[in-house]
């Protein structure tokens, strides 16, 4: 049989066509070749690479989803030999002791009810209780005087001001639900009903928010001073809509304190109001966004992490051997930075002077392997475009101290992780209720989302310290101690 024949049988489509003759067979290649054109031409159109490599949403990315940045390391999945493990611990005094009395001898099924106790086993269950709210009354004595005849009443203690009211952890926990973990308004009143048996309402919740954010101004001002005397902040901004504008979260950030506003510029102006980098000294991390660098006050570093991505997109893009090889190099700085800086020690200058002369020799590689772009004669006005690959190359040549001052300082961190953490609840917020009605909605959430994250990194309870603000005494940054293992986060 013929290979002819075996294609026949094999595709009786394609057998159709060969019966049909030369003309049908040529006919189907030009409409193939069409098609694929078309689609082509549809990609073209579309952003070159995925959310990981350029602006684009995630929602746009093709499946499957794109792979991890984390490197290989060799190591299986899972615990590493010598992972110490963790499990519910047992407690020394349990609250409550059940006894259960072996009546029975599993042998032979002998009465064992009056025998004696060898030993027991114990079992521990940790279980949580029915939260029935406990109602304190509060009696105000009313004295009539025996000289004037005036009726005097003793005041009420604060939070108890009215003749029935919620108190302020309550408030905290409806506040911690519907800003912290971004519960919708009915659905936070849908878990207190749950968990206390009493439902509150969603109005009462939005003006305990109020409440909250109206007695922050001490907290606010606090956390921008510690910001001030940090030796390395974190910076960035990320954009949303309501009302039918467009508006923008900055925020400025440590290991220990968060600080977010929202303002309806992006620039420069945001992050003057934010109040934080005018005037400061010390160091910002930030992404390679220009308005970041025109104060010159403090010095400036770039996210690596920013670099990593854009590497993966030249590479996926125009296949060139440089970036894989310069993710290498920034990398290795990390690895080096964790070595020596996590120890408490500096990086050998020798190692940081091979380090830089590896990321040179990336650079003049890929200014090698690209192309210059063809310049445009009709083009009057403005720069010529010099595509993402050339812009990158630029960035990285002309902020190469930036890149790389990681290397030199131990505060200054290899990427803008930080920052991206903290800024992150405003996307879930939008992905949850769609955004704001208001602006006065977004500056609230700003605040209160400033407040929580500062005090859960400092091992706070959030529901303590939302009770402490309604009853207009928050929590305040002091001295902000280095963690174990940790950068100090403020001078």
């Amino acid at each position: 049989m013929s290979r002819i024949d075996e294609i026949r049988i094999a595709r009786p489509d394609v057998a159709a066509l060969i019966d049909r003759g030369l003309l049908a067979v040529v006919e189907r290649l030009l409409e193939v070749e069409r098609e694929r054109d078309a689609a082509r031409a549809a990609r073209s159109r579309g952003p070159i690479g995925d959310s990981r490599t350029t602006h684009a949403p995630p929602s746009t990315d093709p499946r499957p989803k794109p792979r991890s940045q984390r490197r290989k390391t060799g190591k299986k999945t899972g615990g590493q030999p010598g992972h110490a493990g963790h499990r519910l611990e047992p407690v020394a005094t349990p609250d409550q002791i059940v006894v259960h009395p072996a009546t029975a001898c599993a042998g032979c099924g002998h009465d064992l009810t009056a025998a004696p106790v060898a030993s027991t086993i114990a079992h521990q269950v940790f279980e949580l209780p029915k939260l029935p709210l406990v109602v304190t009354e509060h009696r105000m004595e009313r004295k009539v005087c025996p000289c004037c005849a005036a009726t005097t009443t003793a005041p009420p203690p604060a939070g108890a001001e009215q003749p029935t009211q919620y108190g302020p952890r309550l408030a905290g926990l409806a506040v911690y639900l519907h800003v912290g973990h971004f519960v919708p308004l009915e659905r936070t009143a849908d878990i207190i009903e749950v968990l206390t048996g009493r439902r509150v309402s969603e109005g009462w919740i939005s003006a305990c928010q109020e409440r909250v954010s109206s007695r922050l101004d001490p907290f606010i001002n606090a956390v921008t001073t510690c910001l001030r005397a940090a030796k390395n902040l974190c910076c960035d901004e990320t954009g949303f809509r309501f009302a039918g504008r467009r508006f923008w979260l900055h925020v400025c950030c440590t290991a220990l304190l968060t600080l977010m506003l929202c303002h309806r510029r992006r620039g420069g102006e945001g992050t003057t109001a934010l109040g934080v980098l005018p005037g400061y000294t010390g160091n910002a991390t930030h992404d390679h966004w220009a308005p970041y660098f025109r104060f010159d006050s403090c010095t400036h570093s770039v996210c690596n992490e920013h670099h990593v991505r854009e590497l993966d997109g030249v590479s996926e893009r125009d296949g060139q051997g440089w970036a894989e090889r310069m993710k290498i190099v920034l990398y290795d700085g990390l690895d080096l930075k964790r070595r020596y800086h996590d120890h408490d020690q500096d990086i050998p200058p020798t190692d940081i002077a091979a380090l830089t002369a590896r990321y040179q020799r990336c650079l003049r590689d890929g200014y090698a392997s690209t192309p210059q772009p063809q310049t445009d004669p009709t083009r009057t006005r403005g720069r010529p475009k010099r595509g993402k690959t050339l812009a990158l190359l630029d960035r990285l040549r002309d902020r190469q101290d930036e890149t790389l001052r990681f290397l030199h300082d131990r505060n200054v961190p290899w990427s803008n992780n930080q920052a991206e953490r903290d800024i992150r609840p405003m996307k879930i917020q939008q992905k949850v209720s769609g955004g704001f009605r208001t602006e006065a909605g977004a500056i609230v959430f700003c605040r209160i989302r400033s407040y929580i994250s500062t005090t859960t990194k400092n091992g706070i309870d959030p529901c303590d310290a939302l009770a402490l603000a309604l009853a207009g005494k928050p929590w305040l940054p002091k001295t902000m101690l280095p963690l174990p293992g940790r950068m100090p986060a403020a001078a």
